[in-house]
């Protein structure tokens, strides 16, 4: 009887359906099928080319799955097992038990058509197999039988694919656009139905897949947060991409294909695509052993493993291991082992959880649309700068950004700044900024000073006195206003209504660092005019900032939503969002306090039958415990500009303040900002840097800390950096000499703890403050070249330039074909050419560094480290050293150091030219006077060494003459010795050491802006 229900059941379910066998066919039944008892389950027979295939009927049932996709049936739960298989098999975990296909190949072989006795498992096994099992068994079960090679075996059924079905195809402009139409509930509600989906090839190497309501609008990013690109008038003629997709009847999938290799990028075939109101989900498979990077922010490995569950919901934790943090960057970077790579973003703000398996990648949205963008690379650096192209190039930042800077939370007075400002000098350690936390605030309220602790005479003659001497200053504002009338930034909040509302019209109230706020609605077009007014007021009233921190803008919240008072501690009733409880106060740190309260489980929550914005049926993996989506934030019910609600644009928050911070800056000061944000999104980068957040002093985050900036690189925010030597917890003498020579090389550099902890200025000990000296007369040196990463970076993409995107870069950035290179995150290069191997481990005295192919020089002796290719080194590294190597084939522009940028700028500059095997190397220099808008005047120079002369190319001359001049060149790796040298034909000094193949040319002086070529010979 329960086989003839199944066949009944399946009959029914493809009623009112057709045989199409010119689609994608699923099968249906079992090998050895007969047509009669095909067509007994309502499936199609069709015996093409005298092969009779039973599959079923358009519309998505249920189907046998190919061979490596299996899964036994009749096994796991309850039965036999065959006494025949070896031990080894069956002793295992239950949760490795259902997916292991070597055993699910081992039980195969063992397989006989009669039942085996019940016997028990053996130690280790939770489950029992049922082995043996008969052909009828099996479809009594509604498992597919195989009896191929006289080896039975019985497997799960699997669903074929979406419950969306195509109704209609129709060519567009760009590509194609179809209509898919579902009448299915998911678990987490009703499907909608009609779906558009618009395929859009835009470019040669950017394809657009978008998936949307026709009917109803729904919340998608809005354009002037960020932008869409301007889709072309006619298709790109040569893309790099093929696209396909399901044809009318067919369940929907579309899959994206490389042209030049036939690889597939991107598939949803044989997943299935739910679009309920608060539920999105959609899969594509993954190749065996993929090499996937990025879908940020968490503190985690560079590469993505498989059996992650990322989620993206910006939060206020202090930087816990795989746990959603303060920005959230759906974008991934895909290497296959051809060293092609593409890139995959989802253009969608709202909260989702990403997971992956072993051949599977998985959104879980809980709002919005799919808008996703293919970029086709091939090179990794071309893939993140065609994404760069999609969000917004990065920021050029002024050049005295680049320098050091020194901040902690805790200084008790203007006094105690002063006294480290002079520290610094006094043991000459460069010191381009100095910051202050929220201690300079009067009772922690934006915009003001301090009056006893932080006197504004006394403030202002600190910062006078900073700028004399070509340094800077930077303080901490954080979004919340202080609900106190007579304050001012409150009470012109309230007048001009930029405020953020609750769902009843009123201000909402939350509590952060001053007590009750209220959080501006950066949304609001309004609120930028507001937000400049408050940051000119306080540079002309009280400090002439140089730029602004902007801290606590997930928006962090000390309230788990809004606070009626001080005291009130009730939870959160589950459907009534508008009283949420109040959390203690927070610690002394910017983590903001415990206790978030919990979220509906994984699944429906039964406790609400209506709309529920902070507990949606579906709960992402909040803070790691699924906490509520208002945890330690703003309630979803919140509503800003237009009726937007928070639930939908709380990822967007700290985007658009460093927005509107960086627009005011520029708009006052008349030239580059400088923002550092701690909350973003994908295009941030093109306002602000970004730190990696509240960190711990531990060899742990010191390391975590690499492939923090290098994920950040991806996501187009390339001047990044985190808290040197740790920002929670107390540090130690050897971890800070370790952590100031890593973070010496940060795109963003700076010395940061927490109010409590012991100071950690690089002083504190005399050998880190030797140490510093070192290593920073270092950074102090090759700014012209991190700066000119920064301009390639920023600037357009031009097809005779080489694709360039990122500052610091892993190392698979430039050898994508050496596998070894995939897992690498304790080493970095800058640029392509300087290689960074820190140590990471507390005593340890030597690093284990991979050298890829090439010629690699250590970076001090200029001797050469390795030009086998391929190998790893174990390299002494004492206390006081930090391995750098340089890679052979590369120029790098060196300035003198000083203890300033400022004092740095107008010193000589050098080249360093390591050749390569085959003696040539190449580089650039970009010029300009640091902090212009327009970045006009500038001087652009190219140079290019063979293995007997050295070229120099300037394009733009305009800033040339504003340059100190060339006064040294050093050529390494030069082949045989020497006899003379000469510069645009007239003969000059030179040093030839033979030891090294060094070549210096000592005595120079050469124009920045006058073309030359050196020749040796």
């Amino acid at each position: 009887m329960l086989a003839l229900w199944i066949s009944l059941a399946l009959i029914s379910l493809v009623s009112g359906q057709v045989c199409n066998p010119y689609t994608n066919r699923v099968d249906c039944g079992y090998v050895g099928i007969t047509e009669g008892q095909c067509q007994s389950k309502g499936c199609c027979w069709y015996p093409t080319d005298n092969v009779p295939w039973c599959f079923f009927k358009s519309g998505g049932q249920p189907s046998c799955k190919p061979d490596a996709l299996r899964n036994d049936c009749g096994g796991f739960m309850d039965g036999l097992i065959d006494p025949k298989i070896d031990q080894e098999s069956v002793s295992i975990e239950a949760k490795t038990v259902s997916n292991d296909a070597s055993l699910c190949n081992k039980l195969r072989h063992h397989l006989k058509p009669k039942k085996r006795p019940l016997i028990d498992i053996p130690v280790g096994a939770k489950r029992k197999r049922y082995v043996g099992i008969d052909e009828y068994e099996c479809e009594s079960k509604g498992c597919c039988w195989e009896a191929t090679s006289g080896q039975p075996y019985c497997f799960e059924q699997s669903d074929s694919g979406s419950s969306f079905v195509v109704s209609s195809v129709a060519s567009t402009t760009l590509g194609v656009k179809l209509t898919l139409t579902s009448n299915e509930s998911t678990e987490y509600g009703q499907n909608i139905s009609p779906l558009v989906v618009e395929f859009s090839s835009e470019t040669n190497d950017r394809l657009h897949v978008k998936v949307y309501d026709p009917n109803n609008a729904r919340w998608e990013v809005p354009a002037n947060v960020s932008p869409i690109p301007i889709p072309p008038s006619v298709t790109p003629t040569s893309p790099q991409f093929t696209y396909q997709y399901a044809q009318v009847g067919q369940p929907f999938f579309f899959t994206v294909i490389r042209n030049s290799t036939s690889e597939v990028l991107f598939s949803t075939a044989g997943t299935s695509l739910q679009f309920a109101d608060q539920y999105l989900e959609l899969s594509t498979t993954l190749p065996t052993n993929y090499n996937i990077y990025g879908l940020g922010e968490h503190v985690r490995p560079l590469r993505i493993s498989p059996g992650s569950s990322l989620t993206l919901w910006n939060l206020d934790i202090p930087d816990p291991v795989n746990i959603n943090l303060y920005g959230s960057h759906p974008f991934y970077l895909d290497l296959r082992p051809s060293g092609d790579a593409h890139g995959v973003f989802l253009r969608n703000c709202n909260g989702m959880d990403v997971t992956t398996d072993t051949n599977l990648l998985t959104y879980k949205i809980i709002g919005g649309i799919l808008d996703f963008y293919f970029m086709l690379g091939p090179e990794p650096e071309a893939v993140v700068q065609q994404y760069h192209e999609i969000i917004g190039r990065p920021h050029m930042p002024p050049y005295w950004s680049l320098g050091w800077h020194q901040c902690r939370y805790g200084y008790p007075n203007i006094q105690a700044v002063e006294e480290v400002v002079s520290n610094y000098s006094t043991n000459k350690i460069p010191l381009d900024t100095m910051w202050t936390d929220i201690d300079y605030m009067d009772a922690y309220k934006d915009f003001t000073l301090d009056p006893v602790n932080y006197p504004a005479s006394q403030v202002q003659s600190f910062v006078s006195d900073l700028h004399s001497k070509g340094m800077r200053y930077v303080v901490i504002v954080d979004p919340g206003i202080a609900t106190e009338t007579g304050y001012e930034p409150y009470d012109d909040g309230v007048q001009q209504g930029i405020f953020i509302k609750d769902q009843n019209g009123n201000i909402f109230v939350g509590k952060v660092w001053p007590g009750l706020c209220a959080f501006p609605d950066f949304l609001n077009p309004a609120t930028t005019p507001y937000w400049q007014t408050q940051i000119a007021k306080f540079r002309s009233n009280l400090v002439d900032v140089d730029g602004l921190w902007i801290d606590m803008n997930e928006a962090s919240n000390f309230c788990n939503g809004a606070c009626s008072d001080a005291t009130d501690d009730e939870d959160t009733p589950p459907c009534s969002p508008a009283d949420p409880p109040v959390a203690d106060d927070p610690p002394e740190n910017h983590a903001g306090a415990n206790g978030l309260p919990p979220g509906p489980s994984e699944g429906t929550d039964t406790r609400c039958t209506q709309f529920s914005p902070n507990n949606p049926p579906y709960a992402i993996n909040n803070s790691g415990g699924r906490a509520a989506l208002n945890a330690k934030t703003l309630d979803m019910t919140a509503v800003h500009y237009q009726g937007v609600l928070e639930y939908n644009c709380k990822n967007l928050y700290g985007h658009t303040e460093a927005i509107a911070t960086h627009t005011a800056l520029e708009n006052i000061i008349g030239k580059r900002s400088f923002v550092l944000s701690r909350s973003t999104w994908p295009g941030s980068g093109a306002y602000t840097a970004h730190w990696t957040g509240d960190n711990s002093a531990s060899y742990d985050d010191l390391y975590y800390s690499i492939p923090g900036i290098l994920n950040f690189q991806l996501f187009g925010i390339p001047h990044v950096g985190a808290d040197i030597c740790g920002f929670n917890g107390g540090t130690t003498e050897e971890l800070c000499s370790r952590w100031t020579q890593l973070g010496a090389f940060y795109p963003f550099a700076r010395n940061h703890n927490a109010k409590g902890q012991a100071p950690q200025e690089p002083y504190v000990w005399s050998s880190v403050a030797a140490i510093a000296r070192d290593v920073l007369a270092i950074r102090y040196s090759i700014l012209p070249y991190y700066y000119t990463l920064f301009y390639k970076a920023h600037r357009p993409i031009s097809p005779g330039n080489v694709p360039a995107a990122t500052v610091v870069r892993p190392l698979f950035f430039e050898f994508p074909t050496d596998p070894k290179t995939y897992d690498i995150d304790q080493q970095f290069l800058v640029g392509s050419g300087l290689l960074i191997s820190p140590v990471l481990q507390q005593g340890a005295t030597s690093v284990s560094a991979y050298f890829p192919a090439g010629k690699w020089y250590d970076w001090y002796s200029h001797e050469v480290v390795s030009s086998a290719g391929g190998e790893t080194k174990e390299l002494p590294t004492p206390i006081d050293h930090i391995q750098i190597q340089v890679r052979g084939g590369t120029v790098i522009p060196l300035q003198s150091p000083a203890l300033t940028t400022a004092a740095s700028r107008s010193n000589s500059f050098s080249l360093l030219v390591a050749l390569d095997t085959a003696g040539n190397a190449t580089g650039d220099l970009y010029l300009d006077d640091g902090e212009s808008l327009s970045m006009t005047p500038y001087t652009f120079i190219e140079y290019q060494a063979t293995n007997s002369n050295l070229t120099a190319t300037v394009t733009d001359t305009g800033y040339a003459a504003n340059c100190p001049p060339l006064t040294s060149v050093t050529i390494i790796g030069v082949d045989g010795t020497p006899s003379q040298a000469e510069l645009n034909g007239a003969a000059i000094d030179f040093k030839f050491n033979s030891a090294t193949s060094e070549l210096v040319l000592p005595s120079l002086d050469v124009k920045m802006s006058s073309q030359f070529v050196i020749t040796w010979e």
